[in-house]
């Protein structure tokens, strides 16, 4: 199966919500305290590069990359997946490292926040490369999450 990677827009966020993967619901509606439905439009307007991946007509995740600070070169990368992410992972997988590289073509720093609980996406982070610091609180709850971090090499 081989994932494609295809515009996101606003259109596409009302199906798409109905699949989002429970941990990643958990992450943005009880720790930070947004819904998630103006978390994914938030997301997809704000960001630089709005992208889906889909496998055999599935959405198995969005994701893309927003500015932080154009002065410092700080992109936020984020991603949320959906229910179809777990069966369909090797294309998921091999879609994921070239996106975060072309990420670092547009910023020199990415940096964001996981939540402690999301096990599968600090694993998933951890083998794209990403560095963590120890978990802190954030959010309005003050849950803890890890920062992570990755540098464009010179």
């Amino acid at each position: 199966m081989v994932a494609e990677v295809l515009p996101v827009s606003v259109e596409d966020v009302p199906a798409i919500l109905q699949i989002v993967r429970q941990a990643d619901i958990d992450e943005i509606t009880e720790a930070l305290g947004i819904p998630m439905q103006e978390a994914l439009l938030d997301a997809v307007t704000g960001s630089l590069n709005a992208k889906q991946i889909v496998v055999d007509g599935m959405v198995v995740a969005v994701f893309g990359d927003a500015v932080h600070s154009i002065l410092g070169s700080i992109g936020i990368p984020w991603l949320i997946s959906t229910i179809h992410v777990e069966r369909h992972a090797r294309a998921f997988l091999k879609v994921c490292k070239p996106e975060v590289q072309g990420m670092l073509t547009r910023h020199r720093h990415l940096m964001n926040y996981v939540d402690v609980r999301n096990t599968a996406a600090i694993r998933w982070l951890k083998w794209l490369g990403f560095s963590f610091g120890p978990p802190e609180p954030y959010g309005p709850q003050g849950f803890l999450f890890h920062p992570f971090t990755l540098n464009r090499e010179i």
